[in-house]
């Protein structure tokens, strides 16, 4: 019999491996389908070493006909009759346990029946295998460090798993009330439900007392409690007592305190026009048909502060738990090498409130020459950077004002805009550009064949390839797609895409770095055949603030 290859995490196998690959692991003979015993071969009596210190004799026609070996005795005999006492033992679960622990420390004692036994194990573990998995789901709830290793291969899988029994109600019903767990959430940080139970500790709380504290009737809030408890939000201890978990802590991150509000307020409504934006051709975006107007994204927003401030710490806050591109380019040793006091050495170009030169100067605090923060003046008043970070006016389409710098930078702006405003944006940047410029460009580089990366994913799983695909986060890519579309009628690009813009406006690519599994990437691109600037200097036309 062949060894049993668990699929199981490496740190549980040896907790959760099934009898029939412990034993089938010890140097046995390989077992014969013809060679196990039958009624009719089984012979009247056999002996099997029960523990390494007795042995007793057990009728195995007996087991294979499934008869009650008790039943030959009465309630009398039982209670001075030896082997009705053993019979009914033989019947006990926690005899089984006992033999299959004994015949594992010391397998040499069953070496006599090891190919009954060997298939006997075999026909158990297929019987429990489901059962299996539900004791290793467990136990991923309750001690799920144990399975970091493998942490996006079971992402993967048990939201599919999720779905593979739904009928058609459980589908529909899925999908219909899927935007309630943003609701929920939303109400629970405004009325401190959340805050409550996590400054509680393990503490576990009544409805009353949580109705007392956030003031929500208490009716209303045992419905709310419940559907947060469903959905893995807070923790049900029975009793209607209600406790924190490590998803409520995570809804008080700052990545979850501004971006549910703000996915509440302004994004969700967007994403309900999208179907109607479908229709019009060419027409506004979905964005533009939530909200009335006729304004871009951007230029509205200034009109609406607290939504503004939002929108710049939520993408701050999402750049907190994604790699950083530093994390596969050494900035100064590839770029900045030769810089000096006088050099323009960075330009970040509409940078929002200053994060990535902020992230810039932390990794290199020694790093000569001068940083540039380029944004709308708007945008330029809520950066939050250091006095050596120079601050200036810029509008994207406009030519560059600061000629000659080592490196350009731009991140995700692009993808907010269509192939024709990319090209003109690119193009603006050329002229000031001088010899061994090089442009980064900080953005999502999707595959081309998504169907391929999973099924490769798959493969992988199942032990047929040993190396990870770096793609394992394809839902939250995807989503982030639609929403591009909604806001912007733009799209995150693919390979091929990126190229043929950037040939279009004159660059060549020198290199891709991907730097985290949501497909971020650093291009780095370079003239083709465009005259360069010699010398860095700063445009007169353009002025510096320091605000």
């Amino acid at each position: 019999m062949g060894t049993y290859v668990s699929k199981q995490p490496v740190g549980t196998q040896r907790r959760t491996s099934s009898i029939r690959s412990r034993i089938s692991s010890k140097r046995w003979p390989a077992l014969h389908p013809s060679e196990m015993p039958s009624k009719q071969s089984a012979g009247n009596q056999r002996s099997l070493n029960q523990n390494p210190e007795t042995s007793l004799e057990i009728n195995l026609d007996c087991a294979a006909d499934r008869r009650d070996p008790a039943s030959n005795f009465s309630t009398d005999q039982i209670k001075d009759n030896p082997v009705a006492k053993t019979n009914i033992r033989l019947q006990e679960p926690e005899f089984l346990v006992e033999q299959l622990g004994a015949l594992i420390e010391h397998p040499e004692k069953y070496s006599s029946h090891h190919r009954v036994i060997a298939r006997l194990a075999h026909q158990v573990y297929e019987m429990l295998e489901g059962n299996c998995l539900i004791y290793q789901l467990y136990e991923l709830i309750e001690e799920p460090q144990k399975f970091a290793k493998n942490d996006k291969e079971l992402t993967i899988l048990t939201r599919r798993a999720s779905t593979v029994f739904e009928n058609p109600y459980q589908t529909y019903h899925r999908i219909a009330y899927s935007g309630l767990p943003l609701i929920i959430s939303r109400i629970a940080q405004d009325y401190n439900l959340l805050k409550t139970l996590v400054v509680g500790d393990n503490e576990a709380f009544s409805v009353s007392s949580l109705a007392e504290i956030s003031g929500i009737n208490e009716a209303i809030l045992e419905i709310f409690l419940e559907y947060m408890a469903a959905q893995h939000i807070i923790e049900d201890t029975g009793k209607f007592l209600y406790k924190s978990n490590n998803v409520t802590k995570n809804l008080l991150e700052p990545i979850a305190i501004n971006g549910i509000p703000l996915f509440d307020d302004l994004l969700f409504p967007i994403i309900g026009c999208l179907g109607d934006s479908l229709k019009e051709h060419p027409g506004r975006n979905a964005y533009q048909i939530a909200f009335n107007t006729t304004l871009d994204l951007a230029s509205w927003l200034e009109d609406s502060p607290e939504l503004y401030r939002g929108v710049f710490e939520l993408i701050q806050n999402q750049s907190d738990h994604v790699p950083s591109w530093h994390d596969v380019v050494d900035f100064q040793e590839e770029f900045a090498s030769g810089s000096d006091e006088q050099s323009f050495v960075f330009v970040d170009i509409g940078g929002g409130t200053g994060n990535q030169c902020n992230i810039l100067l932390e990794k290199y605090p020694n790093l000569k020459g001068r940083v540039i923060l380029q944004e709308k003046l708007a945008r330029l008043q809520l950066a939050r950077v250091p006095d050596r970070v120079m601050k200036v006016p810029y509008d994207l389409f406009s030519d560059q004002h600061i000629r000659g710098a080592y490196a350009y930078y731009i991140r995700q702006v692009l993808h907010q805009h269509t192939d024709e405003a990319v090209i003109n944006i690119l193009k603006a940047q050329a002229p000031a550009m001088r010899e061994g410029s090089v442009l980064l460009i900080d953005e999502k580089v999707l595959p081309d064949m998504w169907a391929y990366l999973y099924h490769t994913y798959l493969a992988y799983i199942t032990n047929k390839l040993r190396k990870i695909p770096k793609t394992t986060s394809l839902l939250n890519v995807t989503e982030m797609n639609i929403l591009m579309v909604a806001c912007f009628n733009a799209f995150d690009r693919r390979q091929d895409q990126w190229l043929g813009l950037l040939d279009k406006a004159g660059y060549e690519v020198a290199q891709i770095h991907p730097y985290s599994d949501l497909q971020d990437c650093i291009i780095v691109a370079k003239l083709k055949n465009q005259p360069a600037v010699q010398s860095p200097q700063l445009n007169e036309q353009s002025d510096v603030f320091n605000l």
